[in-house]
């Protein structure tokens, strides 16, 4: 491996992975619904305020589902269609 792509490797391995958030109106960060959307998923809550996207990977849009289901309006977390 060329230096160039071991400094990129441990560059991106030291970014801090994204966290997951319920959304309610106007972008404000519910936490309450967070941790319960979390905690139903059996994610990793962080921080005191995100769930670990990692935790929770292949269920990205049950996070979304759940949080509006909360009553949030969605989530910051993507996911493929």
């Amino acid at each position: 491996m060329n230096f160039l792509a071991f400094v990129l490797v441990a560059v991106v391995a030291a970014i801090p992975a994204h966290a997951c958030k319920c959304l309610d109106a106007g972008g404000a960060n519910n936490v309450h619904n967070t941790k319960s959307c979390c905690a139903d998923l059996n994610g990793s809550f962080q921080d005191g305020n995100d769930c670990a996207a990692d935790s929770i990977s292949e269920r990205l849009s049950n996070f979304r589902s759940c949080c509006q289901v909360e009553g949030s309006v969605t989530s910051d977390c993507d996911f493929p269609s």
